[in-house]
C-alpha cells in the first residue's frame, strides 16, 4: 500500500515537472514562436528610402511582428498596379502620384512619410556666369530644362517660376525626361541647359561641376513640401490596422536609428543604393533633405492646393485620403515605452506642428 502511495507521488511530480516546463517553454518563446505576416514593400534605390533599409537591416520589422521583403521598383505606376493586385502591402510613392492617384479613384491612403524636401534645379554654368549672388530661377528665361513630369520636383519648381514671374509654358521650354536619371544623362546634351534633379543626381551633379540653382526646399510655399508619402490600399489599412502600426512603429525605430548613426546607416543605404558612400552621405545628411515616417498632413494638404493650382488635379477631398491616427498610434506606444527618449520626443513635437 506505501509502494502504491509513493509511486503516485512520483508520477503527480513528473506531471507537475512537465506541466512547468511545457508552460516555461511556451511562455518565454511567445514572440519567437508568433506567426509573423507576410509583408512586402515596393521601395526604389534612393536615399529616400532609406527608413525601408534600416528598419529591414536592423531587424525592426521583424521586432513588430512582419515577415518583410523589400520589392524594387523603377517608378510609381508599376508600384500602384502591384499594390491593387495585392502583391504589395505598402509602398512610399511620389506626393505627386499619390495625390493624383487618390484624385482618379483608385482606392489607396495615404498613411505615413519617408523623404522631406531632396530635388534641385540644376543649370549649366553658362546659365549663370556673371549673376553672382543674384543668380535665381529668374535666369532660366528662354532656357531648356529636362524635367520628370508629374514628378514632385515638377510641381515644385513650376510653382516657383510662376512665383518669379516666368510662364513655365512660355518663357521656359520644360523637356520631358523618363526618369531621374535620364534627366541627369540629359545635362551632357548640348541643346539642354540644365535639369529637375532628386537625390543623389543633383549631387553627382553638382560634383561634375554643374551650378545648383535651387533647392526644392528654397521654393516660396514648398519648406519642408514632401517627397515621398507611405500608401497602402485603404481597404488593408482597415482589415489590418494593427498591422500597420507595427509597420510604422518599425520605421520610427528606424528613423531614431538614422539620427543617431550616420555612418551606419550609410553602410546600409550603400547595400540598397549604388552611389559612392560619400555621396550617399551627402545626400542623407546635407541640406535640404530628411526622412521622416510623419504623414505630415499639414504639408501634404498645402502641396495639394499647389497642384490643384497648376491644374494637375480638381479639387477633390484628399484629407479623407490622410491617415493619420495609426502613425500617432505607433508613436504614442513607442514613446510610452522610452519616455524620455530625446529622438522619439522630436517626433511627438513634429507631429504635433505638421498635423494640427
Amino acid at each position: 500500500m506505501k509502494k502504491m502511495k509513493l509511486w503516485k507521488r512520483w508520477v503527480g511530480l513528473l506531471v507537475g515537472l512537465t506541466v512547468l516546463v511545457t508552460t516555461a517553454g511556451c511562455s518565454s518563446g511567445t514572440n519567437q514562436a508568433k506567426e509573423l505576416v507576410d509583408f512586402k514593400i515596393g521601395y526604389l534605390p534612393s536615399t529616400g528610402h532609406l527608413l525601408y533599409f534600416v528598419a529591414q537591416d536592423k531587424g525592426y520589422f521583424e521586432e513588430e511582428g512582419l515577415n518583410s521583403e523589400l520589392v524594387l521598383f523603377s517608378e510609381n505606376n508599376s508600384m500602384l498596379t502591384a499594390m491593387e493586385q495585392k502583391k504589395l502591402q505598402a509602398g512610399a510613392l511620389g506626393s505627386t502620384n499619390s495625390i493624383l492617384y487618390e484624385s482618379q479613384g483608385h482606392e489607396v491612403t495615404i498613411f505615413g512619410g519617408a523623404m522631406t524636401e531632396g530635388h534641385a534645379l540644376v543649370v549649366k554654368n553658362e546659365v549663370v556666369a556673371g549673376l553672382g549672388d543674384k543668380a535665381d530661377l529668374t535666369a532660366l528665361k528662354g532656357k531648356r530644362i529636362a524635367d520628370t513630369f508629374g514628378g514632385t520636383a515638377d510641381v515644385v519648381f513650376r510653382q516657383g517660376l510662376i512665383n518669379v514671374g516666368l510662364d513655365p509654358e512660355k518663357d521656359v521650354e520644360l523637356v520631358s525626361a523618363e526618369s531621374g536619371s535620364a534627366a541627369f544623362a540629359a545635362l551632357k546634351n548640348d541643346e539642354i541647359d540644365g535639369a529637375i534633379l532628386f537625390t543623389p543626381f543633383r549631387k553627382l551633379a553638382e560634383n561634375e561641376g554643374y551650378t545648383i540653382l535651387s533647392y526644392s526646399g528654397e521654393v516660396a510655399g514648398f519648406e519642408n513640401h514632401p517627397c515621398c508619402r507611405q500608401v497602402a490600399l485603404t481597404e488593408e489599412l482597415k482589415a489590418n490596422p494593427d498591422t500597420y502600426v507595427g509597420f510604422l512603429r518599425a520605421l520610427i525605430k528606424a528613423y531614431k536609428f538614422y539620427q543617431e548613426n550616420p555612418d551606419e546607416t550609410v553602410e546600409i543605404i550603400a547595400n540598397y543604393v549604388d552611389i559612392d558612400k560619400e555621396i550617399l552621405k551627402q545626400e542623407t545628411y546635407g541640406k535640404f533633405i530628411s526622412s521622416n515616417p510623419d504623414p505630415d498632413k499639414g504639408a501634404t494638404l498645402a502641396f495639394y492646393d499647389a497642384m490643384v493650382n497648376l491644374n494637375y488635379v480638381k479639387a477633390f477631398d484628399l484629407e479623407s485620403g490622410i491617415n493619420t491616427e495609426l502613425y500617432k498610434e505607433a508613436l504614442d506606444s513607442i514613446v510610452k515605452e522610452f519616455p524620455n527618449d530625446k529622438t522619439y520626443q522630436s517626433l511627438v513635437e513634429y507631429h504635433k506642428q505638421a498635423n494640427d
